[in-house]
């Protein structure tokens, strides 16, 4: 297995757990007050930040362990952060629809 798939299934994990309420990478209070403002509320995945948020994704999946992810995400600008929550939480809403149609 390639490094990318590897780090494919621990993203798969992390969203696994996010389904049921257990956000490992973002502290619940951040995810508060970021999505605040609703990201549909946002011109936020439009053409100028999409090689940006793009960037800052594959980057975290390709962090080998979850210290190194949390030491990434520590790292970030506020607005580099953002980015990521927003991102991330758009693919968990996404894979959560995306299971309940599956069940259908």
């Amino acid at each position: 297995m390639s490094s990318l798939e590897k780090s494919l299934d621990k993203i798969e994990l992390l969203l696994a757990q996010s389904m049921k309420g257990f956000h490992h990478l973002f502290d619940n209070e951040t995810i508060a007050k970021i999505l605040q403002t609703p990201t549909e509320s946002l011109d936020f995945f439009n053409y100028k930040n999409m090689d940006k948020i793009q960037s800052l994704f594959s980057e975290l999946i390709q962090k080998e362990s979850y210290h190194e992810k949390i030491i990434f995400l520590e790292n970030l600008t506020p607005e580099e952060y953002e980015m990521l929550v927003r991102t991330y939480f758009h693919i968990l809403e996404n894979s959560i629809l995306a299971s309940n149609q599956e069940k259908h």
